[in-house]
């Protein structure tokens, strides 16, 4: 366990509002700051000032901005994931794609910055590979296929669903959130299910 969570764990349990606060602080003036340039230029320093905290402060909790990033992105993914954890693939996969569409739009503009913008592309492939991975991975159809079939299929999933996602961005999501999680289904269905009925094989 990392000093981050050793003292959030001590933080829920003594209620200690002012650790709290400071972490609050620190997130904000994190927000804010990848708003307004790339992840390569927020300096510990900024960060600081902006929170209105010490250095020493800060690396109480993180060692560096990337742990402070990785972090959030951790508790989005674990967020997400909890809300689809009751859904099976690829039987509902309607309400796995209302879900995440859903759940993006409620971030904000941070989170789409970090998925869709070039200055983030690793990390945002490397978040939405991980989602689409640990959607998938515990269905034991999807356990009984190949690796290679598993790489096609995660893959398929991947890019279809990564570019819907940053194609409805750059057009400024003018197709409401309900509509585009429809959109996404008959377009992921189609692929999904002739590996499901066994057609590759064949």
């Amino acid at each position: 366990m990392t000093l981050r969570k050793q003292i959030s764990n001590k933080c829920i349990a003594n209620k200690d509002l002012r650790v709290q606060k400071t972490l609050q602080a620190i997130e904000q003036a994190f927000f804010q700051l990848l708003l307004e340039k790339d992840l390569a230029k927020i300096t510990v320093s900024e960060l600081c000032r902006r929170a209105k905290i010490l250095r020493k402060t800060f690396y109480s909790y993180y060692d560096s901005i990337s742990e402070l990033l990785q972090e959030k992105l951790e508790v989005l993914m674990h967020d997400y994931l909890q809300r689809i954890a009751h859904f099976q693939v690829p039987m509902q996969i309607a309400e796995i794609n209302a879900t995440f569409y859903a759940f993006v739009a409620e971030q904000g503009p941070v989170v789409e910055k970090i998925l869709c913008e070039t200055a983030f592309q690793e990390t945002g492939n490397r978040i939405l590979k991980e989602l689409v991975r640990r959607t998938w991975q515990d269905a034991a159809w999807f356990q009984a296929l190949s690796q290679r079939e598993q790489n096609l299929l995660l893959s398929f999933v991947y890019s279809c669903g990564a570019g819907l996602y940053r194609q409805w961005v750059e057009d400024g999501k003018e197709i409401s959130v309900q509509q585009m999680g429809k959109y996404a289904t008959i377009l992921l269905n189609q692929g999904i299910q002739g590996i499901v009925q066994g057609k590759l094989k064949s």
